[in-house]
């Protein structure tokens, strides 16, 4: 299939999806009906707007129907497309037919974690990247925790680790590292190293009778250091991120959402009024 272009590409893969084309529009752009199997059995029919930009490729409802117009939390923009990876490090280059289905499964996986998320009003663990220029540094920290291994890996990748930064000490503020609210070791922010080097690892090596400090144990100092450097910058850039769009209409759909802390209730505004 040389010289395809990216959009026939994705076409090709419909009969196997059980999509239907309903039709094209001007440039690089595909409409079809896409049928998505649930775990409930049911199957829902979307119609997405796909359109190609050189070998890249986006979505978004045709019409918002069955998902939010915008909804952060759920990852989808304000001009409606999904966001189904982050490009930067996992972009789908469609350039042949494995890539294509490659594209589709994605999107796929997106709707399904779209019913989830709408049924339990939360997005599922683990299950995306960061909002914003927050995905990098995401990224950096699952690397960083990679180099530790296990149990910080799994634990990065469930989205059990969190912050808590501390006042200024000996050398200034500090980050204490939590694992479901509990403390599992601490940086210097100004200095960027662990507080306390010579306490046993973080990896598997520091769980043994006689466990190896972490100062002593491959680049682990450096590579705790950096998960907590990274996981607060990432919280800093997901403030900015939402500080971007304080006063968007919250859609209602998910818990928590930073979204419904800054739209005004309905009380609010007929008083107001």
């Amino acid at each position: 299939m040389t010289g395809t272009s990216p959009l026939d590409l994705l076409a090709a893969c419909l009969p196997a999806l059980g999509a239907t084309e309903l039709g094209r529009g001007p440039g690089q752009e595909l409409i079809i009906a896409l049928p998505v199997t649930l775990s409930d059995g049911r199957r829902p029919v979307y119609q997405i707007h796909v359109s190609v930009t050189g070998t890249s490729a986006s979505a978004k409802e045709v019409t918002p129907t069955l998902l939010p117009a915008f909804c952060p939390e759920r990852h989808i923009n304000a001009d409606g497309s999904f966001c189904l990876y982050w490009r930067a490090v996992d972009d789908i280059v469609v350039d042949d037919p494995d890539a294509a289905l490659a594209w589709w499964e994605t999107l796929v996986r997106f709707l399904q974690l779209q019913a989830r998320a709408a049924r339990r009003r939360r997005w599922p663990e683990g299950q995306g990247r960061a909002h914003g220029a927050a995905a990098l540094h995401q990224y950096r920290a699952e690397r960083a925790a990679e180099r530790l291994g296990d149990p910080i890996a799994t634990d990065m990748q469930e989205g059990r680790l969190s912050l808590v930064v501390r006042g200024s000490g000996a050398e200034g503020p500090g980050i204490r590292v939590m694992r479901d609210g509990d403390r599992v070791y601490a940086v210097w922010l100004r200095s960027r190293r662990v507080v306390n080097q010579r306490r046993p690892c973080l990896c598997s090596e520091g769980s043994r009778p006689r466990p190896q400090t972490l100062r002593s144990c491959s680049d682990h100092a450096e590579a705790a250091a950096t998960l907590a450097l990274e996981l607060h910058s990432m919280a800093e850039q997901e403030r900015r991120f939402w500080d971007v769009f304080a006063g968007y209409k919250c859609c209602g759909t998910m818990d928590d959402c930073p979204l419904a802390k800054t739209t005004p209730s309905p009380v609010a505004s007929k008083a107001a009024a």
